[in-house]
């Protein structure tokens, strides 16, 4: 009984260490769960598209004692409204970031820099002038593009969990529309560090 005893507490002291040695190292990859919420303005992704979810994930390149660098990706689905278009939209974002912990505390602001895009494809009636020809439907697949600037704040929980809010300016290009689109998000999230 005396050696069962003796065995199991040097296991459990060495789960408690292994725990505290694994609990101090840093976690490296933050992935992450959102609400993707599009503010309407008034061009023609705002006015198409529904923000549903979002997924991302970051990995640390570089970290300081209060700053950290991070490149990551972030993938955006956003529910086609109408008929303009005839897809969901997947709006794929590489970016780089930093995380500064200026408060000293589990508030933690970043700005991320990226670039994102998307294709989708739309519908339209072409009308011939010769009455002999009837007008057809027409499918053509449009690409869209442009940079993304993300400053949010996270607010890190605990050592493996934290919650974020950000703000995601989107100013969307396409070779087949002119102008540009301002498109707004914001999103509510919450991911783990791994």
């Amino acid at each position: 009984m005396k050696k069962i005893i003796i065995t199991l507490a040097l296991i459990a002291s060495n789960l408690v260490v292994a725990q505290e040695i694994a609990s101090n190292q840093s976690k490296k990859i933050q992935l992450g769960i959102h609400y993707v919420l599009n503010n309407e303005n008034e061009n023609l992704i705002s006015n198409h598209f529904t923000g549903v979810i979002g997924v991302d994930g970051r990995y640390n390149l570089l970290e300081k004692k209060h700053l950290i660098v991070q490149g990551g990706f972030t993938l955006d689905y956003l529910k086609n409204e109408n008929d303009f278009f005839k897809k969901d939209a997947l709006i794929w974002n590489p970016n780089v970031g930093i995380e500064y912990d200026v408060f000293k505390s589990i508030f933690r602001p970043y700005l991320n820099l990226g670039y994102a895009f998307f294709s989708n494809e739309l519908e339209y009636l072409t009308i011939n002038f010769d009455p002999s020809v009837a007008p057809e439907f027409t499918t053509k697949k449009v690409n869209f593009n442009g940079i993304t600037i993300n400053p949010g704040i996270r607010i890190h929980a605990s050592d493996l969990i934290f919650i974020e809010a950000s703000y995601k300016y989107f100013p969307v290009n396409s070779k087949d529309f002119e102008g540009t689109a301002n498109v707004h998000f914001i999103n509510f999230g919450l991911g783990v560090k791994i």
